[in-house]
């Protein structure tokens, strides 16, 4: 089969609309949203088993991030490991710690939660220097 010129032309002309269409969505797609600690209380203390899941979910996402970039630093940089989470650290630890320092710095709320989940996490898992 051949195709016209014509043809041709109007098939880039519909395959380009369609690159510019798709360029436009992926930064809606993309766009990183956050919570902040007052949203992150409000899902911890909820009595809603959803929130709850939310809550916990969050706070060991960001936890993981956090080792994983401290393991990376220790291993790419020779830097000292900053994070000791214990073996027996649990969820459940983790959000109670979380709560804890969220009730401490109420006046930071406004903060993404993953930043106020980063100073808990230095704060009660620092290891011995």
């Amino acid at each position: 089969m051949t195709l016209s010129y014509r043809h041709a032309l109007t098939s880039i002309k519909t395959g380009g609309l369609a690159l510019l269409a798709l360029a436009c969505l992926i930064p809606q797609l993309a766009r990183a949203d956050y919570i902040n600690g007052y949203q992150l209380q409000n899902y911890c203390l909820s009595q809603n088993p959803n929130d709850d899941a939310i809550c916990v979910v969050y706070i060991t996402g960001a936890v993981d991030a956090i080792t994983t970039m401290d393991l990376i630093a220790e291993k790419t940089s020779g830097t000292p490991k900053q994070i000791c989470l214990g073996d027996e650290t649990s969820p459940d630890d983790l959000k109670a710690m979380t709560l804890s320092w969220l009730e401490e710095k109420q006046d930071n709320l406004d903060f993404a939660a993953t930043l106020l989940i980063l100073g808990a996490v230095q704060n009660s898992y620092s290891c011995p220097q």
